[in-house]
This record gives C-alpha cells, sequence and structure tokens, in this order.
C-alpha cells in the first residue's frame, strides 16, 4: 500500500503514537491504583482464576498464559518477570503476590523458571481488587475485543505510595520511593480532616520514604523537595555497626541500600579493597533466613570510621535516589505531581469507587425490597395464590393473573411465581418483615453515601483505619537528620592518617614515603638507598609530619603555597618523586628553599634567611592560599629563606647557627610581628664568606641541640651552653673545625631520645636513635653518625619522635 506523504511526518506521528503507547500502556504507573497495565493484567487474572491468599498455589506458568492469552499479548518473559517482582519482598514493601518456589534473591540470583514455581494473591493485594464485581470501575475491551478488563482497580489501599513505581518510557521516567503504610494512613486521614492541609504539615504525619530493605536516609532537604516539587534527590546508606574483641574489629553491615544487589556489593568491596591501602583482612557473608550480615574484618589499631567512610564514598553501600514523581492522571495524561496531589487523586478515586459501590448495593437492595414487598403482601393470601398458579396454564399467565388480581408488578408476582410450592406455604410474615426492615436500614445507608459527601469521606476514613490495623508495620529506614552537606565527605575522612617523611630536592623534586619503609640503624652505619636522583641533584630538605597535615612550600621569590600531604604521591625510597610543579605553579625560574609542616593556622611563624635576617608573621596571614601562592616575605638582594618554624609561646629562644659553625641565640621577643612583606631585621651578624644554614626554636635549657655536619658528624650538646644574647650579634662557636668535621647542615632542639632520618646528596638515607650519644661541649667535633660513600655529604635530617613541632 503507498502512503503519499512526507517521511518526516510520518515518522513525527507515528514516533508520537508510539510514545505515547509506552507512557500510557507500558511503563508509566495509574495514579489511582499505582499499577502499570501488566501489573494490573496480573492481578486481575489471578482474580478471575480464583487464587486468593486462602486457596491452594497456582503454578506460574498457568498465570502467566492466561494473562497472555486474555489481556497481554507481549512476551511470557515479560510476564513472569513482573510476576516475580510482585513477589521479591526486597523489591515491594508490600508484597502483592506470595510466592512458591525460587523467585530469586537479593543476590540479584535469577527466578526458578515458570514451570517450575507457585503463587498466589497476597491478603493486601485482594485489598486492591475488592469491591471490583460491584461496578466500581470502568471495564474497557481486551486487545481483541473478546473479554472486558479493569481501566483500574478500586484499590482500598494507596498502593502507588506504599509499594512505589519505577519506569522508563520515551522521552521521561518516574521513580516513586516505597511509603509506610501506617504513616500514609495518618497522613490521608489529616487530608480528609483538612483539604487545605499544607505539604509541610503533611510530612509530618509521611516523613519520608520506607525502603523494603530498610538502611539509612540521610537528611531531609531532598525528600522535602520531593514532596513539594515531585523531583528530588536524597541518600541511602546500608545499616552497619562495629564489634569488637580484642583479636579483631568486625564491620558489619546489616541493611542495604534499595535496589542493591549484596553480591554486586560485597563484589565491590572486594575489588576497592585490593585496590586501595584500606586495611581489610576479610570479607563474609554471614547472611541467612535470619537476615542480612556482611561482615568485614578490620585489624584492632584501624580505625574503622576511615573504613567506612570509604565504603560510603567507593561503593553502592551509599547510593543516591532520585525521584521522579510523574504518573498517568484519570485523564490518560502524564503528569508529575507533588505528594498532596498524589493523595488528593487516590481519594478523589476512592470517592467515585465508594459512591459507585453505594449506588450498586442501593440497586440491589432496592430490588429484594421490592420482592419482599410482594412477599409480605402474597402471604396475606397465600391460599389464594397457591389456587391462581396451580390453576394457570403456564407461568406467564400466572404471573399475569396474580397482577391483575393482587396488584403485584411484574417482578413481584415473577419472584412468588418462582418460588417453589413448599416455600411458599411456610412464608412468615414476621420474618419477612424482619428482613424487609434490615434493607430499609441498608438502603438508608447507602442512600446517606449517595447524597452526602461527607459520608463517603467518613467511609474512606473507616476503611483506611482498617488497613492501618490489618497491615500496619514499623518504619524499616531511618532517616537521620544530616543535611545534604554533610554527607559530602570530607576527603580527609576517607583517608587514614599515618606517619611520613617528605623530601625535596634542589631540583625540586618532591616525593612522600610512608615512615613504615625505614627501619632503626645503628649509628655509624652505611643506610639504605632513599632515591633515585639524576648526577647533579642532591636531597635539600625533609621533613617529618602525617598525612592529614599540610605542608607550606617557602620558594626563592618569597612565595608561599600550600598542599595538603595527602596530595603528594606516595613513593618507594628508592623513587625520584614527582617534580613541584606537577603539584603548584611555581615560575620555572622560582625554587622551593624550605618547607614548613602545619596542621592548623594559629600561632605565628619565625622566618630565618641566609643573610641572617629574622622576622615573625601571623599563621592566620597564610590561611588562604591559592594556586597562585601568596607573598611570604621580600629579600634583600640574593638574600634566600633558610628556615620557617612555628612558635609555640612567647618564652621561646631561637637559635641560628651557622654553615662556619657559629651560632647565636636570643629571646623571639626581640623580634615583633610583622606582615607578609616585610624583609625582617638582623638576627646574625656573618663574617666573609659565612652564611645561616639552620635554625631552632628552643623551650628551655633543659634538653640539648643537635648538631649534625655535611660529612656525617654529630654531637649533643646541652642546651644551657648556648647563652642567650642579644639580636644581631656575631654570637658563639658551634663547631670546632669544619675542614674536619665538614660545614654544618642542621641544628635541632631534641630531648635525646629521638629516631632521626638522615639524608644524603646522593640520595642514601638512615634512621638511628640518638639516645646512644653522650652529651659533647659545645665546641667540640661530635661523633661519627653515618659512613658516607666518597664524595658523599649529608643533605639533611629529620626528627621522627620528640617534642620538637617541624
Amino acid at each position: 500500500m503507498e502512503i503519499n506523504r512526507p517521511i518526516e511526518e510520518e515518522l513525527k506521528q507515528s514516533y508520537l503514537s508510539y510514545s505515547m503507547s509506552v507512557i500510557i500502556g507500558r511503563a508509566i504507573p495509574d495514579v489511582r491504583d499505582g499499577l502499570k497495565p501488566v501489573q494490573r493484567r496480573i492481578l486481575y487474572s489471578m482474580y478471575e482464576l480464583g487464587v486468593t491468599h486462602n486457596k491452594p498455589f497456582k503454578k506460574s506458568a498457568r498465570i502467566v498464559g492466561e494473562v497472555m492469552g486474555k489481556y497481554h499479548p507481549h512476551g511470557d518473559a515479560a510476564i513472569y518477570d513482573t510476576l516475580v517482582r510482585l513477589a521479591q519482598d526486597w523489591s515491594i514493601r508490600y508484597t502483592l503476590v506470595e510466592g512458591q518456589g525460587n523467585f530469586g534473591s537479593v543476590d540479584k540470583d535469577p527466578p526458578a523458571a515458570m514451570r517450575y514455581t507457585e503463587a498466589r494473591l497476597s491478603k493486601i493485594s485482594e485489598e486492591l481488587l475488592e469491591d471490583i464485581d460491584k461496578e466500581t470501575i470502568n471495564m474497557m475491551d481486551n486487545f481483541d475485543g473478546s473479554l472486558k478488563e479493569p481501566i483500574v482497580l478500586p484499590s482500598k489501599f494507596p498502593n502507588l505510595l506504599a509499594n512505589g513505581s519505577t519506569g522508563i518510557a520515551v522521552g521521561m521516567t518516574t521513580n516513586i520511593p516505597p511509603h509506610n503504610i501506617s504513616e500514609l494512613v495518618d497522613g490521608f486521614l489529616a487530608l480528609i480532616k483538612n483539604p487545605q492541609i499544607s505539604i509541610e504539615e503533611l510530612i509530618e504525619f509521611i516523613p519520608g520514604p520506607d525502603f523494603p530493605t530498610g538502611g539509612e536516609i540521610i537528611g531531609r532537604a531532598g525528600i522535602r523537595e520531593m514532596y513539594t516539587t515531585g523531583k528530588g534527590s536524597f541518600t541511602i546508606r546500608g545499616k552497619l555497626h562495629v564489634e569488637e574483641d580484642k583479636k579483631k574489629k568486625k564491620i558489619v553491615i546489616t541493611e542495604i541500600p534499595y535496589n542493591v544487589s549484596k553480591a554486586d556489593l560485597i563484589k565491590k568491596i572486594v575489588e576497592y579493597a585490593e585496590n586501595s591501602s584500606l586495611q581489610i583482612k576479610d570479607i563474609r557473608d554471614e547472611s541467612d533466613k535470619e537476615g542480612l550480615r556482611i561482615v568485614i574484618e578490620i585489624p584492632n589499631n584501624v580505625n574503622e570510621d576511615i573504613i567506612i567512610n570509604n565504603l560510603y564514598k567507593h561503593t553502592q553501600l551509599q547510593s543516591s535516589f532520585h525521584a521522579q514523581l510523574l504518573v498517568i492522571d484519570k485523564d490518560k495524561r502524564p503528569v508529575l505531581m507533588n505528594l498532596k496531589e498524589l493523595m488528593w487523586a487516590f481519594v478523589e478515586h476512592r470517592f467515585e469507587v465508594v459512591r459507585k459501590r453505594a449506588q450498586f448495593f442501593y440497586k440491589q437492595y432496592s430490588k429484594k425490597a421490592h420482592i419482599l414487598e410482594g412477599l409480605i403482601k402474597a402471604s396475606r393470601s397465600i391460599d389464594t395464590i397457591i389456587s391462581v398458579i396451580r390453576n394457570s396454564e403456564d407461568q406467564n399467565s400466572a404471573i399475569k393473573e396474580l397482577m391483575e388480581m393482587f396488584d403485584f408488578t411484574e417482578t413481584q408476582a415473577k419472584a412468588i411465581v418462582d418460588l417453589r410450592l413448599g416455600r411458599l406455604t411456610k412464608l412468615e410474615i414476621s420474618k419477612l418483615i424482619e428482613d424487609y426492615n434490615e434493607l430499609v436500614k441498608k438502603m438508608k445507608i447507602e442512600k446517606e453515601l449517595i447524597g452526602k459527601d461527607e459520608k463517603v469521606y467518613e467511609k474512606i476514613i473507616e476503611e483506611l483505619t482498617y488497613i492501618k490495623a490489618q497491615y500496619g508495620d514499623s518504619r524499616k529506614s531511618e532517616i537521620l537528620d544530616h543535611e545534604e552537606r554533610e554527607i559530602k565527605f570530607n576527603e580527609l575522612e576517607l583517608i587514614p592518617d599515618k606517619e611520613v617523611v617528605i623530601s625535596l630536592t634542589k631540583k625540586g623534586y618532591l616525593k612522600m614515603m610512608s615512615l613504615s619503609t625505614f627501619r632503626t640503624q645503628k649509628r655509624g652505619g652505611k643506610g639504605v638507598t632513599g632515591s633515585s636522583l639524576m648526577n647533579d641533584d642532591a636531597i635539600m630538605e625533609i621533613i617529618y609530619t602525617h598525612l592529614h597535615g599540610k605542608t607550606l612550600f617557602f620558594t626563592s621569590k618569597g612565595k608561599v603555597y600550600l598542599l595538603n600531604n595527602y596530595q603528594i604521591e606516595e613513593n618507594s625510597r628508592t623513587s625520584k618523586g614527582k617534580h613541584i610543579s606537577k603539584y603548584i605553579n611555581i615560575d620555572k625560574d622560582e625554587k622551593i628553599l624550605t618547607m614548613l609542616s602545619v596542621d592548623n593556622f594559629v600561632g605565628e611563624l619565625f622566618f630565618v634567611t641566609k643573610f641572617g635576617k629574622v622576622k615573625r608573621t601571623s599563621l592566620k596571614d597564610f590561611e588562604n592560599i591559592n594556586a597562585r601562592g601568596l607573598r611570604a616575605i621580600n629579600f634583600d638582594g640574593n638574600d634566600s629563606l633558610v628556615s620557617v618554624q612555628k612558635i609555640e609561646n612567647e618564652k621561646q629562644t631561637i637559635l641560628i647557627a651557622t654553615k662556619n659553625g657559629m651560632s647565636i641565640r636570643f629571646p623571639i621577643s626581640e623580634v615583633r610581628t610583622m606582615g607578609r612583606s616585610a624583609m625582617g631585621v638582623t638576627g646574625i651578624k656573618l663574617s666573609k664568606d659565612d652564611k645561616v644554614v639552620s635554625s631552632a626554636l628552643l623551650s628551655n635549657d633543659e634538653n640539648y641541640i643537635l648538631t649534625v655536619t655535611s660529612l656525617g658528624y654529630g654531637k649533643l650538646t646541652e642546651t644551657s651552653q648556648y647563652r642567650i644574647q642579644k639580636r644581631a650579634g656575631l654570637g658563639i662557636k658551634n663547631i670546632s673545625d669544619v675542614s674536619k668535621t665538614g660545614y654544618v647542615v642542621s641544628v635541632s632542639y631534641v630531648l635525646g631520645n629521638e629516631d632521626i632520618m638522615i639524608f644524603t646528596k646522593h640520595g642514601m638515607s638512615i634512621k638511628i636513635n640518638i639516645s646512644g650519644l653522650r652529651a659533647l661541649g659545645r665546641v667540640t667535633k661530635g661523633v661519627k653518625l653515618l659512613n658516607l660513600s666518597e664524595g658523599d655529604k649529608i643533605a639533611d635530617i629529620a626528627i621522627i619522635s620528640g617534642e620538637e613541632d617541624v
């Protein structure tokens, strides 16, 4: 057949027809009964088959065949899949089908074939179908016009909100979460009693969704948005707790988010544990008929909150539910509704059903009452009536004669003639009058329902109250009062804290190493390979810190940059790391001169430069450092930074050490607080060819100064041997002869029992404990700490334990 029309017009019209067919006839539920066509047809077919909750199960194949042959001419697999889902208590909050056999599992295992499983209606699904035979709903032709099927079910309970719905149509989707029936009924009663009630007031009765798998709903903002606008997102988490004994900790998951497969969740946890640094020892599925139980074993010394936060962030243990309250209204239009509109649509539907049912019953009672009126009248002349019936030629003539003699209506006369003679002779007028009066009372009730709207609403309230009493249960999903922003994890909540060492080379290569990769050696050891350096590169500085800290990087241009320590890539001892430019935007001619680890921005920093300048600046001035860095200090000529330290208290003194073995100690109170751009004041006067190489903040005279030189010498000296002087002096001797020991590399304020990390310019490293060092005089050369290979020199040290803040 030839169609004479443009193809684009044909495509547009045909696709529009197809779209509406999918939207109306397949994917989107009806707002009144909450069912899609295939679901409705399954329930109606089971009702017709008589497989109610108190009858024997029937083979699923028999039910599928009935649905497909009579009402739904599509694939049997699609029908069976829908039937199965209606029976799964982890998919449906209130199951509409009761299954027998393998109907799948929360692990997303497939169900057994339909020839093996059996099904029947659940008790609550019969509430959807109740009164369907009482002319309460409209019927339509089935696909071939041979049968009638319901357009919508009477729906005694609000199935749409109770069980929710999800579907993907053409150009639109619906995703309605399930709710708790008890809460829904309370909300409906409030709405019926006060139709002007606001959505905010309804939320007091219906606080949020209630999922069949339980879990925790985080925050109420998304729920409120969904109820108010018809669209909204909220977060669902699995529920867990921690069990602990002397040997191990267990994170036990007892509930999982809606629509998440338990098997997929376990697989994802295993994959994430294998590809991350999370210390998970074992994962077991201990679920049984008593309930879900996933056990995650972790070491006793591990912070379980870090692991839990990572599981929430990187697995389906936390997921988002994107709600879209899209339904088909009574006029067959797809409409996005808010909570109140959805509820009122159900109330209007029930109003219509209750009134039509009242009309049906009134009609039935009227017919019976009319017949009883005739029987009461007949009982007073029973002998005459029997004689008339006996003497009549046939039934029609008897009916006609009774109508003429006693003024019966045709209906009354026919009812009398239809009675058997034995019953006719035993008619008791008292019983007939009693039955008649009972019918009159019933008719009065139904007439009130037909004529008075308030009586209909009272009936709806009565039926909903029955639903709550019969099927109401406690909430499964807990709603937590956190706002949405609180569940967007701070990155630190996902990263286990640990001790680390950060090193920087002269060429700007930065790397972080776990402290656990270094073992403590005896004094005089050779150390282990620490870095794979280029020939002309050397270790410049190392700091001991922790993963949750921050590091400030001070540059040759007097600027400062900030990195969270966890942003620095962790490497092995032998790796050279990454260039600093991969982390911060420094200029090509700009170099990092020193680093400082901080945990907060409270207090002050003390700056010391190569030419002996010092200054104090508030740490708060460095709190907001952007990607372009921030001015930290201005230099005089070729001066550059040597050290930046955090001041602990105003009573501290500063010890400044020079390359050629001089030192000066003076109170920090002699230096006033200055702005970021200040150059500072003179701290020590330097002789020709000398420069400042290190400094240390001292808290008292009770501990020691550790001095380390470039050729591997070190010594402990009592702090009291460094007398306090005035700022800007020449200072006093610290090392006797730098020509033998090598130039001074570092001075540190120590307790005398710390571990120290020593890095050499060739990339060797050693961790030693200094408790074996005896205290020596200030002007002595010290003892060998490390045997260096030819041409190698000490680059820097870091104090691993003790009270010094590095």
